[in-house]
């Protein structure tokens, strides 16, 4: 379809849709030869614009800003000041690359196109007897140049900078292929730049299944989108309902039901049940079948909202998914779900529970050092202060019972029959709290240790129930993880540490660490669409309500271009 609507764009842009496909071609060929036959004017008109940029110089086209300065600079340079575009084939390309942004869900008036279409259009209904204005084509070629450059940059490097809404994001920026303009140079003298800008693509099958699902999201948006079912109360499994025929429209819609021959059957049948629970499944519902108010809600939300859901995580793939090694784990917050990738392939996965809505897990990039075995709970200063010196002060048996101590200032353990409960409070609390490990430890029997300054980690957790929750938002922070164990060994696989080893460590109750034998990247993210089990897409609740800020600073004009 885009390759059809490509050929549509260039047909208007160069005002020839009447002419046969080999009059279109020769008169392309011919006007272009024409406008670009003096290379040497342009060129000079190219070098004192580029002088002008540099020095601040606002540049602008029809009203249309060239935005690139010192990356400009260094392309022109690199090339002599010569038009980058006097190869029609290459031009071609571009455009074709520029129309490709709105598969990644970017916005392709963002890279010029709008302007670009009015502008050619001018170039190429010019007189044929006309004097060329080499000024005006000089500004059109460096715009040509911004745009295609702007563009591999907001497929490095996202569009949104991830810094405006974290000011403590730490992932870094991916360095641009040929940044200094070599490869630009080469994959416009040899005809392979739509090759090349779709290599700055994250280059993993998640990017490239996303985009896939966010373009049958839009032809499902081109038909109409879904309808709003009707409001009313829950419905049960072996229920008849009026609105069942809606919710089997509605499923058809995303391809979420098997069972087309009964379209028009009021009844919750069995067959329907197994689509509901699918659909629950893969939109962070509880997985019970039942067709009641949060199901009916993320059924009603319209296609666009879905479109935008994409968008937005396709966003959050380009910030991060570029040069990675070729082992790490990533924690998905909003999924609650741990992957641990090696080899570039998914080697486990796990549940997870993460911080609630007031204790945020955070979004960063660390390292794993090592993995504790019968770790110790250094409950932190908060915990201790909100929630624990309340109930010591009621019970004073509340930390014996739980197989905690009290440790001084030195780190050395205090009696407890030396402490005046009496006289301890919020502000006057000298010790810290350690519970020490066992069957009871909030840290389980597992721990995963990778240096940040949130002291946040993996580990294992005795609330192993909390996992049935589709909602997973429990802790303080930290990341409770369902299997930690099968996690642990399949990291230290190859290792001295093998089943035996771990489980007789796991046994002595001593605290041990493991460790590894070169460091592992960790990255906490926080994607709410992307692929479940490869067969649809996932749309998870955002939690923590981060959505918005990125898709209306996605859909905004270009403000700051990160790569000047």
């Amino acid at each position: 379809m885009r390759l059809l609507f490509t050929s549509l764009i260039i047909l208007q842009l160069f005002c020839v849709s009447s002419l046969n496909a080999q009059d279109r071609d020769e008169k392309l060929k011919a006007q272009h030869e024409r406008l670009y036959k003096d290379v040497d004017q342009i060129g000079a008109h190219i070098r004192r614009l580029v002088d002008d940029l540099a020095e601040g110089v606002i540049v602008e086209i029809d009203n249309e800003r060239i935005y690139a300065k010192a990356a400009l600079g260094k392309f022109y340079e690199l090339i002599g000041y010569a038009p980058a575009w006097k190869n029609l084939e290459a031009f071609n390309q571009a455009i074709e690359a520029l129309e490709g942004s709105l598969e990644d869900g970017l916005v392709p008036r963002d890279y010029h196109l709008d302007a670009l279409s009015v502008i050619v259009e001018k170039l190429i209904s010019s007189d044929s007897r006309g004097a060329v204005d080499f000024e005006w084509l000089a500004k059109f070629d460096l715009l040509m140049t911004d745009a295609v450059l702007l563009y591999a940059y907001h497929l490095m490097e996202g569009k949104v900078d991830p810094h405006s809404l974290d000011v403590q994001w730490n992932f870094g920026y991916a360095e641009l292929p040929g940044g200094d303009g070599k490869r630009l140079a080469q994959a416009i003298q040899q005809h392979t730049l739509l090759e090349e800008v779709h290599q700055l693509r994250p280059q993993i099958p998640d990017y490239a299944d996303l985009m896939r699902e966010l373009s049958e999201y839009r032809v499902i948006a081109e038909y109409g989108g879904w309808g709003k079912i009707k409001a009313g109360g829950k419905i049960d499994p072996g229920d008849s309902d009026p609105r069942i025929v809606q919710i089997r429209s509605r499923l058809e819609a995303t391809g979420d039901i098997n069972n087309l021959n009964d379209m028009d059957s009021e009844l919750y049948d069995a067959s329907l049940e197994k689509d509901i629970r699918f659909f629950q499944d893969r939109h962070g519902l509880e997985n019970d079948g039942i067709i009641g108010k949060g199901t009916f809600a993320s059924m009603n939300e319209p296609v666009e909202a879905k479109i935008d859901q994409i968008r937005v995580n396709l966003e959050r793939f380009r910030w991060v998914m570029h040069n990675l090694t070729e082992n790490f784990i990533i924690v998905n917050i909003a999924k609650y779900r741990a992957y641990l990738v090696q080899n570039y392939e998914e080697a486990f996965s796990t549940n997870v529970m993460v911080g609630t809505e007031q204790n945020k897990t955070p979004v960063f990039k660390s390292q794993l050092k090592y993995i504790e075995f019968n770790p110790t709970w250094t409950v932190p200063r908060s915990i201790t202060v909100k929630e624990m010196i309340p109930k010591i002060k009621k019970d004073h048996n509340y930390l014996s019972d739980r197989n905690m101590v009290l440790l001084n200032s030195s780190g050395e353990i205090v009696p407890m029959s030396s402490v005046d409960f009496s006289a301890i409070s919020s502000n006057k609390f000298p010790y810290t709290i350690r519970q020490e490990p066992g069957p009871g430890n909030a840290l389980g029997e597992v721990k995963f240790i990778f240096p940040n300054k949130y002291a946040v980690y993996l580990h294992d957790t005795p609330s192993k129930y909390l996992f049935s929750k589709a909602t997973r938002s429990f802790s303080h922070g930290c990341i409770r993880t369902q299997n930690p164990i099968a996690l642990a060994e399949h990291i230290l696989e190859g290792s001295k540490w093998d089943k035996e080893k771990i489980q007789e460590t796991l046994d002595s109750k001593l605290t041990t660490r493991a460790y590894l034998d070169k460091p592992m990247d960790v990255l906490l993210l926080y994607w709410t669409a992307g692929l479940y089990k490869k067969e649809s897409t996932f749309f998870f609740p955002d939690v923590y309500e981060r959505d918005q800020a990125i898709l209306e600073k996605l859909n905004h004009d270009v403000e700051k271009v990160v790569f000047d």
